[in-house]
């Protein structure tokens, strides 16, 4: 090759692309090529090859080694003659020598795979030349890959155009490095503050999985940083990250544009991502290497993919359709460069590199405008909400204000009827306007609450400081909480010091906060006590209000006191409220010139502390003792009103026809209830949590409606009807379910739970009672069907039995008139028992259903004569009542469908024993049995043939009653067992 007119300072490193001379199975040395070129010792004709290009057809095979032989004519230097020579992609040893001298390499080529040291890395090397020719020599061996020889253009040049191509080339792997990993820690950074955005997380593990594609190639970064490892270590991680690289490309588009990938070949991608691992970790290099075709059009499909995918995206997106574009175009190129790559000698594999780093660019611009965005729609939505907020304050305190008119009205008409207005009242009647009075009363302390936040959020309250006596205004809060808290097992309890100044505040908003604690104390206390006490620390009086509740976890002590915040110490909201409370106490004591905290500890209680400014100037002393708080209306009244709730209930139960039960922890919204129904005449019997309505189910088996509130403590009514559909079917047992949400949702959920109906709170008299009457009616149309039913299961004769009885009768006549007598008189049994309309009763006695059983075995035993033997194994002891005709259709069935069969006729046996906590009751036969397909039909309910009927009506009964049907095994040729169990709570019959 003649360089003799290269510039290297001005056109840098020279290529030495062309045609080398090649010695096949050859190792030479510059000695060997000396001795050649002398006559000493003649070498093997040597081969023409085209440098860059696979050795393949020259070598004859991939294996092998050989040598590469080329002069290099160049100009003489008179001052500086230092040249240098750079590899890039020789496969896969190779040693470097220059007129004669070893200038270096990468591995150690050998003539046989045991003395070869395999390692494909760029290599650099600097020697001095003398005159005018630089002979280079080759050697190459490659034991380890499909294909060898010199893969990529070596250059040439003197030292300083070397070093600059070197920097180059180590520059441009650096960026490219860089470029994807930088990205990577951008998406996956994004994903770890969104985990909902899973294409950052996709995007992110495609830009490592290109940081690691980019470690082993070009100057493969990744064997100089670790020069331990083993050269076909690399070849596997080049495999691997290729194929990840493109499985993540494709589950990104998938979470970008959903649909636009499908998921056949989101599968189809996950399968082949594994194969190509498996195939990489599993197989040597020199094996998986001839797979690199196929891998290729693997990775060309995918990339096609993406690209259709990509045209969805931008016909979904036009917004971002620039971006789009470059991306697209840049997918489109990594298509076009692999193709060259694989069918040219061209290494377009970093050009690859650079298109598919432009895409990992292009979606890092995308997804910064995508967050820009939703960020400028975050600040509108700010804007927008804050204002809402403000609108929604002065609708609550324009509400409030309006309520305030006709809540007062209600309340001062209860109390003044209660007074005697309109004539005397009744106890009961005073009772419920009592309830009224209490309940307005409540109310109109919630509406007070939110004005008042109102006007603590706009500045509007003054309060109006007087010379205040805590201990008289703490009184009269007691008293009126001891009125309004209600019956728990709760006592109230003052402790005041003996000499307690008065304090400096305004009476109203002190009473105001005094209701507050104690109101909060007494939620979340369900027993003990409530302490409430003070003492006097200088110019200071320190209130405190102390429970022995639930208790409020640490980190909570401070959210407690936030608006529309509540905790009860547990995961559990046990009741209801705005969550103003406090707030407001906290507004409130600090308006007044104090400071309120809490301290409490989960499960042991929680106490509130406040602080009162003292007045400055000379107090009445007053002593005070403990006092303990009464509960004056919930005690004193309890008896009386308890012997007129059991008057009312005693005269209710006389004329009521149906049962309801009632469950809600408010014993306001019980009363409600009560009162509503008791005038249609049902029989009412409430309780206060959903474990006590369980229990009263148990006690009144036959209630014939629920009506739950939705949010009660310990057991929601969602789950009190989850844990009631357990053992009663829809028309058994409706559910009437009260909720004051109204979502779709939560009323889908309600009826997946199994309520019947929803009732919207507060509740409209009319539409109570007639849910109420539609939801029974439906019930008792439910049991009068299935009572029909089986009243014409009862009187089901079948035309062909009658007429065989009767042939039997006649026949027998003749010659036995006594037997003929017997078997008439059975026959009447039968024809009684099967005809008896007026018994609709859910349950009758077994030895009823046993003489049923009995008339109509002898009447076809008196057919089949020796053909039908029937035994019985009945437990003398057992003695209980079952749903009527549920064993003799299974003896008939036995008889007619199976042993009658056969021509020989066969076995049927009754049995029933007592086994651990249940009656079972067994008939087997040992007749033709039950084909599969048949038995299927049979126990499914899906046949309408012989025998499903009346298996149908009897299965169905008894799942109403007890919960489990009827079992049927059964094999073709050897027989069938049916059998059901009745559990011995459930054997007792109560009308």
């Amino acid at each position: 090759m003649d360089l003799t007119g290269w510039d290297f300072d001005r056109q840098g490193a020279a290529f030495l692309t062309g045609t080398w001379d090649f010695y096949p199975s050859q190792l030479l040395t510059p000695v060997d090529i000396e001795a050649d070129l002398s006559g000493r010792k003649p070498l093997p004709e040597s081969l023409p090859i085209h440098v860059p290009s696979r050795w393949n057809r020259t070598l004859g095979e991939a294996h092998g080694y050989g040598t590469y032989h080329l002069r290099v004519r160049i100009s003489p230097r008179a001052e500086k003659n230092d040249y240098g020579i750079r590899t890039q992609n020789i496969r896969m040893a190779h040693r470097l020598f220059i007129d004669g001298k070893e200038i270096g390499g990468k591995g150690q080529p050998g003539i046989t795979p045991n003395t070869d040291i395999q390692l494909n890395l760029p290599f650099t090397g600097f020697t001095s030349i003398e005159g005018d020719v630089a002979d280079i020599i080759i050697q190459v061996s490659n034991y380890s890959y499909s294909s060898g020889g010199i893969i990529a253009s070596i250059l040439f040049g003197d030292e300083h155009s070397i070093l600059k191509s070197q920097q180059q080339d180590w520059l441009k792997d650096l960026m490219t490095l860089f470029g994807f990993i930088l990205p990577a820690a951008f998406f996956l950074m994004l994903f770890r503050l969104r985990r909902s955005e899973k294409e950052l997380w996709y995007l992110g593990l495609f830009s490592l999985s290109g940081a690691m594609y980019a470690l082993t190639h070009g100057e493969k970064l990744l064997g100089t940083l670790l020069p331990f490892l083993p050269n076909n270590d690399i070849l596997r991680l080049q495999l691997i990250s290729a194929a990840l690289a493109y499985y993540f490309l494709l589950r990104y588009m998938d979470a970008l544009v959903p649909g636009a990938v499908h998921q056949w070949f989101v599968r189809l991608g996950v399968v082949l991502v594994l194969i190509q691992c498996a195939v990489g970790f599993a197989l040597p290099p020199a094996l998986f290497s001839m797979l690199e075709l196929p891998m290729l059009l693997i990775s060309i499909v995918v990339i096609g993919y993406t690209l259709r995918a990509m045209l969805h995206w931008l016909n979904k997106r036009p917004n971002d359709g620039h971006f789009v574009l470059m991306s697209m175009m840049s997918i489109f190129m990594v298509v076009v460069l692999y193709t060259v790559g694989a069918f040219t000698t061209v290494d377009t594999t970093f050009l690859a590199l650079y298109e598919l780093l432009l895409f990992v660019f292009a979606q890092m611009f995308i997804t910064a405008i995508r967050f820009a965005q939703s960020f400028r729609e975050v600040e509108a939505l700010s804007e927008r909400l804050l204002a809402i907020d403000s609108l929604k304050d002065e609708f609550m305190a324009n509400t409030s204000h309006e309520l305030r008119t006709p809540l007062h009205g209600i309340i001062n008409i209860a109390q003044s009827m209660l007074e005697g207005a309109a004539g005397a009242v009744t106890p009961k009647q005073a009772k419920n306007l009592s309830m009224i009075t209490s309940t307005g009363k409540r109310l109109s302390l919630l509406v007070n609450d939110i004005l008042d936040f109102s006007k603590l959020k706009n500045g509007e309250i003054e309060l109006k400081r007087s010379a205040v006596d805590l201990e008289s205004v703490a009184r009269t809060v007691v008293e009126v909480s001891g009125f309004t808290f209600g019956d728990k097992p709760v006592v109230l309890i003052q402790e005041w010091p003996p000499a307690l100044p008065l304090v400096e505040a305004d009476e109203d908003r002190l009473r105001q906060i005094l209701y507050n604690l104690l109101g909060n104390a007494y939620k979340y206390t369900k027993q003990g006590e409530i302490r409430l006490y003070a003492r006097v620390d200088g110019t200071l009086v320190t209130v405190s209000v102390a429970d022995t509740g639930v208790g409020i976890a640490p980190d909570k002590l401070e959210d407690i006191f936030q608006s529309y915040e509540q905790d009860n110490g547990t995961s559990e909201r046990v009741n209801g409220g705005t969550g103003l409370g406090l707030s407001i106490t906290r507004k409130l004591v600090e308006l007044g010139g104090g400071t309120v905290w809490a301290e409490s500890e989960p499960g042991e209680g929680s106490t509130f502390h406040f602080t009162l400014p003292v007045v400055q100037f000379p107090l009445l002393q007053a002593s005070s003792r403990p006092v303990a708080a009464r509960y004056v209306s919930a005690q004193e009244t309890r008896a009386q009103d308890t012997a007129a709730m059991e008057w009312d209930e005693t005269d209710d139960i006389l004329e009521a026809e149906h049962t309801i039960l009632i469950v809600d922890d408010d014993p306001v919204n019980r009363q409600v209830l009560f009162n509503l129904l008791s005038t249609e005449r049902y029989r009412v019997i409430a309780a206060d949590s959903g474990a006590a309505a369980l229990k009263l189910r148990e006690e009144y088996p036959y209630i014939d409606l629920v009506i739950t509130d939705w949010m009660m403590p310990q057991m929601s009514g969602l789950e009190l009807c989850r844990k009631l559909r357990e053992n009663s079917s829809l028309s058994e047992l409706p559910i009437l379910m009260l909720t004051a949400r109204g979502l779709p949702e939560d009323i889908k959920m309600g009826f997946q739970a199994g309520a019947n109906d929803f009732l919207s709170k507060p509740v409209d008299a009319g539409e109570l009672r007639a849910r109420v009457r539609t939801l029974i009616e439906m019930r008792t149309s439910v049991q009068e069907v299935v009572r029909t039913e089986m009243a014409f299961l009862q009187a089901q004769i079948k035309p062909h039995f009658l007429y065989n009885a009767l042939n039997v009768i006649i026949a027998t006549c003749a010659v036995n008139p006594d037997k003929a007598t017997d078997l008439l008189i059975e026959l009447s049994h039968y024809l009684r028992g099967s005809f008896d309309f007026q018994n609709r009763d859910q349950l009758v006695p077994l030895a009823k259903e046993l003489e049923l059983v009995e008339s109509y075995v002898h009447l076809e035993q008196a057919r089949f004569e020796e053909r039908l033997v029937v035994h019985y194994d009945i437990d003398p002891d057992v003695n209980l009542y079952l749903p009527p005709l549920s064993i003799q259709p299974l003896v008939e069935n036995a008889i007619r469908h199976g042993v009658m069969e056969r021509a020989a006729g066969g076995t049927v046996n009754l049995g029933i024993t007592r086994e651990s906590g249940h009656i079972v009751i067994v008939v087997r036969d040992d007749g033709v049995g039950i084909p599969p397909e048949r038995l299927a039909q049979v126990s499914s309910g899906r046949t309408e043939g012989p025998g499903g009927v009346g298996l149908q009506n009897i299965n169905r009964r008894l799942l109403s009653l007890y919960g489990q049907g009827l079992e049927i095994q059964s094999h073709a040729g050897k027989g069938t067992l049916i059998r059901f169990r009745i559990p011995v709570e459930k054997t007792i019959y109560s009308k």
